[in-house]
């Protein structure tokens, strides 16, 4: 027993900081969300439309389809053709885990709550440990990684765009790199591979991010270290897990449009580091180009950024001033070990802002350069149209920065802690408007309203299977989830649904012009009011419920 108690105290000893943030970061989420979204029969806030609706409802279609291989096909929202899971941004890893075990579960069942409270538990330990590596105080650290945890580019994606919360996946590729002395080759190859596995069945613009923080370490090492052979076993395990992960789950099973469009629409703004953009009471929001120009949202909190001001400040006055016999001496003696990493992270943020900025390089709401990149680079690059998301790794860099310079202006751990709680009194205070207005919607229970009342809808759920768009009603994303829900609870199938790179299109086109050549009894065919010069075929009856037009075979 004593020996028990032993190995408990000494795994707690050891493990006690990334724990007490993981705890710290859970805590939060429950104080910014409530306890709601952890209910896995609750499913009401994810049908009020918008991308919660595309998450939730390929999650449910992808239970209802059969196994196929690769495992993240389904046939049920793009019959009869196959799409992967993937593409509904349903967050595939946990889809294909919980459709494992989809005889035990209840019949309604919705893991976006858990994958939330996750991320913020694993979000505040890879925060703390990041800082951990810099500072010696553990408090500072636990304390630090809420920054890590309510930075505005995580709270804004929560339960928007839910697998893109995934950010600890970054924190966990900065952490990797950091501690890259402590892992053998093996050990190296392995970590590095299952981050690609993880970015490659979360969401795949973690992908070239990890890899971009991967790559800038691996050349850190290669200056220092000269060990090529490390660098490209690292680098190709990455690569390697990413493909075969990609193809397991289907990513290459359908033809999709590699150029979304709008590069440049949805691009990081000269201004991105100080503009809010409704994140501050202090600073006002400036003006933006683009439509998607949320999509470069880089506030790292009004806490940090006052935190660099004037901590960047105290030690250049420091320095200009000869001032430096104790704070100035100290500094460079605490960090002169540590500067081996500048050249990763002047990489990263370089390659990093090149990327988020595309090639529309905006100032406030005026494109001041658009860079003559050649038009197959361009194509290429519209893969990743929202490269506004590509400033994040800059937005983490900042925050470790702002730690930095104040534990080696500040000896004392007291005094550091203070200025550090201070801080994050100051963010919380200055964004604490964006995040009631998140505790008010999910905090409070949602109610879904039913659009499709007409009795005829339930006389159809008996011997109906499939439901046929020959209406282009994607666009109507309420009509649309209305109609993929009904389907979805009563084991029907649809023919189309929102797909990001418009997987399958020109399948699923096909597909519907051979249907309308042959239609079939065990279906039900939409069209928009709009088209009802469309309703011509002698075979069918047509009815007009609910306002849309019902088609079915007589």
């Amino acid at each position: 027993m004593t020996q028990i108690l032993k190995e408990k105290a000494s795994f707690w000893s050891k493990n006690r900081v990334w724990l007490s943030a993981a705890a710290l970061g859970m805590i939060t989420f429950i104080c910014i969300y409530g306890i709601r979204v952890l209910n896995v029969t609750y499913d009401a806030w994810l049908l009020n439309g918008g991308d919660l609706s595309q998450h939730y409802l390929g999650w449910c279609f992808f239970r209802n389809s059969d196994w196929f291989f690769p495992v993240g096909l389904m046939n049920s929202i793009a019959y009869p053709n196959h799409v992967s899971v993937i593409f509904t941004d349903s967050i595939p890893l946990l889809a294909v885990i919980f459709k494992g075990f989809r005889a035990l579960l209840p019949e309604t069942f919705q893991y976006f709550g858990i994958w939330g409270i996750l991320c913020f538990g694993l979000q505040g330990a890879f925060g703390a440990l990041i800082l951990r590596h810099y500072l010696k105080d553990e408090i500072t650290a636990i304390i630090g990684s809420l920054f890590f945890v309510i930075a505005p580019i995580v709270i804004y994606r929560m339960f928007m765009h839910s697998a893109l919360g995934g950010q600890w996946l970054l924190l966990l590729a900065f952490w990797l790199g950091l501690e890259r002395d402590k892992f053998s080759l093996v050990k190296k190859v392995i970590l590095w591979s299952v981050l690609g596995f993880l970015c490659g069945s979360i969401h795949l613009y973690f992908v070239p991010m990890c890899g971009l923080i991967m790559c800038a370490f691996l050349l850190e090492e290669l200056i220092h270290k000269k060990n090529l052979f490390t660098c490209l076993a690292t680098g190709a395990g990455y690569c390697f897990c990413v493909l075969v992960t990609i193809y397991v789950f289907g990513g290459f099973s359908n033809d999709h449009q590699l150029d979304a469009g709008g590069l440049g629409q949805f691009s990081f703004n000269i201004n991105g580091l100080v503009n809010p953009q409704g994140w501050s009471r202090i600073l006002p929001t400036l003006p933006l180009y683009g439509d998607g120009a949320g999509e470069g949202l880089a506030y790292t909190g009004t806490g940090i950024l006052i935190l660099l001001a004037v901590g960047g400040i105290f030690f250049i006055f420091s320095v200009i001033r000869n001032r430096i016999n104790k704070s100035g001496m100290k500094w460079y003696a605490k960090t002169r070990g540590e500067n081996r990493n500048c050249i990763a992270y002047i990489l990263i943020c370089v390659l990093s802002l090149v990327i988020s900025f595309s090639h529309k390089l905006a100032l406030g709401n005026h494109v001041i350069w658009d860079i003559p990149y050649p038009d197959k680079m361009v194509s290429l690059w519209g893969m990743f149209r929202s490269s506004g998301r590509f400033i994040w790794p800059v937005v983490y860099i900042l925050i470790l920065a702002a730690f930095v310079i104040w534990d080696r202006i500040l000896s004392n751990k007291r005094a550091l802690a203070i200025v550090i709680c201070a801080a994050l009194a100051i963010q919380i205070w200055d964004s604490f408007p964006q995040l009631k207005i998140r505790n008010d919607e999910f905090g409070k229970e949602q109610l879904y309203q039913e659009n499709l009342k007409d009795e005829h809808w339930e006389e159809w759920a008996g011997d109906k299977e499939h439901i046929v768009f020959v209406s282009y009603i994607v666009e109507n994303q309420g009509l649309l989830y209305s109609l993929s829900n009904y389907a979805v609870k009563n084991n029907m199938t649809v023919n189309n649904f929102y797909l990001a790179h418009s997987a399958a299109r020109s399948d699923i086109n096909k597909a519907l012009e051979e249907e309308l050549m042959h239609p079939q009894k065990n279906t039900l065919y939409i069209y928009k009011m709009d088209d009802e010069n469309l309703c011509t075929q002698p075979e069918m009856d047509y009815i007009q419920i609910d306002g849309i037009i019902v088609g079915t075979v007589k």
